[in-house]
């Protein structure tokens, strides 16, 4: 009897062992320690490391009854080459709806299992960026798999390989898609990129609502039945990051980029599997399936028709932005053949952009510009006793010459400026010619003109699609004032400014 009563109670206890194996919450936090082991090396795309993740993938996928998504090929893979290098490899699958005919539409959904490898002798293991999101998808292609009686439109499901070395993954599998005249069959993409850490992060963030109709209604929660922090930006704007998304963007596609922020050690060696939050994972999962199912049901258009600036080929018809910069001031004297010195001043303002084509553009500045000049001394000519200090309101007018894309180019400009002179004063430090120096300060009776205007030039480059730094030179053609015992007066300055683009 005592030797029955301990059989069954281990019986009993291997039982609750296997059934916490099989939770949804156990099989994720196995995925994440399987992808994020130092045995893995951080999965640096292309190594043997990566090759032995994207096995570990591809056993969890067969196990669960995944099809593959070309139908020739058992493991899922779709070989892709960076440059000349090959040995990089997507995982693709395929869960097939049941309309008869929106299964020939597509919803994406991905994410990247690659990572940065061993650098100066540490692992980046890279548990948040991205095992965490392969171990989401993982689940979430599980729950559909449950579901696929209730699929209208067809799923397809990737794991990205080549993300950290510029999105080549996506790149591959949209560029094939386009090839084969599939990807105007992909009604929406998601990229499922850093969600371990949703406590910390506080919400699970929905970048790129603004691409679909309805966002609202298709992405609330509680329309799941579910308690999640979800907060949503209308479009990815952000010029130094990009994820999965990007690719298919690019190619009209409506994108969500899915992720709980970069609370983790982002690219850091400490981004650690014991640091994931496993509760928020499992959360995060339960609603991207819930997502993925409601997305895959929509009856009508699921495109706004609108994308981010950031992924859009065209500029916008219209720029709006604001500037901030420096610039450095100072008098020529053509007749005698002389230039003064320079003194730093500052100018803020607004920015404004008419685009007539990628390449061609209309800018106007509305700028307050704060300059300082040094006047030379009546007395020594080569020594600057006055500073002449100018408020103004100024509005260089150019065209401008893009090379390249318009979003990530340089850019040529040439036109003319006009300068309103609302404050302008002579200080001066002469003590020996006090009389001239005042007579002087006060333009031998002619004030300082308070209508200027020249020609102006300049260059610069963008910084994706929200920033851009610019360099401006300017020459006044009319004259400062003409002093009766000095030459004439010309300002020159030249400027560098950041802008920010709010749209």
């Amino acid at each position: 009897m005592k030797h029955t009563l301990i059989i069954a109670t281990a019986l009993l206890l291997m039982g609750t062992a296997v059934g916490q194996e099989t939770t949804q919450h156990s099989r994720l936090k196995n995925h994440v320690y399987t992808l994020a082991a130092d045995s893995l090396n951080g999965r640096r795309a292309g190594s043997l490391d990566a090759h032995r993740a994207a096995t570990y993938i591809t056993r969890q996928w067969r196990e669960m009854g995944l099809e593959p998504f070309f139908a020739d090929n058992k493991d899922y893979s779709m070989p892709f080459t960076v440059g000349d290098d090959s040995g990089y490899c997507n995982l693709i699958a395929i869960i097939e709806g049941n309309d008869p005919e929106l299964k020939n539409e597509f919803i994406v959904i991905g994410g990247h299992y690659d990572h940065l490898g061993v650098r100066n002798g540490k692992i980046y293991n890279g548990a948040d960026d991205n095992a965490s999101g392969t171990a989401c998808v993982t689940e979430v292609a599980r729950q559909l798999l449950a579901h696929q009686s209730e699929l209208k439109r067809s799923v397809i499901v990737c794991a990205f390989d080549a993300e950290e070395m510029g999105l080549h993954g996506s790149k591959a599998l949209a560029n094939y898609m386009e090839k084969y005249n599939l990807i105007g069959r992909v009604k929406l993409m998601m990229s499922v990129d850093m969600v371990g850490w949703l406590e910390k992060g506080r919400s699970l963030q929905l970048n790129g609502t603004g691409t679909l109709r309805n966002s609202n209604q298709l992405t609330d929660p509680k329309n799941f039945g579910m308690d999640i922090p979800v907060s949503t930006k209308r479009f990815e704007t952000s010029p130094f990051g990009a994820t999965d998304t990007e690719p298919f963007a690019k190619k009209g596609v409506p994108t969500l980029a899915v992720t709980t922020g970069l609370k983790s050690p982002y690219h850091k060696p400490e981004d650690d599997a014991d640091l994931i939050d496993y509760k928020g994972l499992d959360l995060v999962t339960d609603y991207m399936a819930a997502l993925t199912l409601r997305v895959a049901n929509h009856q009508g258009t699921l495109a706004s028709g609108k994308l981010s600036p950031k992924h859009s080929s065209n500029p916008s018809p219209f720029n709006l932005g604001l500037s901030l910069g420096f610039n450095s001031a100072w008098l020529r004297f053509p007749e005698a053949a002389f230039s003064g010195k320079s003194l730093i001043g500052g100018e803020a303002g607004l920015a404004l952009q008419c685009n007539f084509s990628k390449h061609f553009s209309l800018h106007a500045d509305v700028l307050y510009d704060y300059t300082r000049s040094p006047y030379p001394d009546p007395s020594d000519f080569f020594r600057s006793s006055l500073k002449l200090h100018q408020q103004s309101v100024t509005v260089p007018l150019m065209v401008r010459y893009y090379a390249g894309d318009y979003y990530a180019s340089f850019y040529l400009a040439f036109g003319g400026y006009y300068s309103y002179g609302f404050d302008n004063a002579f200080r001066t430090t002469s003590t020996t010619h006090p009389a001239t120096a005042a007579n002087i300060a006060s333009g031998n009776g002619q004030p300082c003109t308070a209508h200027q205007y020249g020609i102006s030039w300049g260059f610069g480059f963008n910084i994706g699609k929200q920033w851009e730094f610019g360099f401006t030179a300017s020459y006044q053609l009319n004259p400062l004032f003409e002093p009766t015992n000095m030459p004439r007066t010309f300002n020159t300055y030249s400027s560098c400014k950041l802008t920010y683009y709010l749209f």
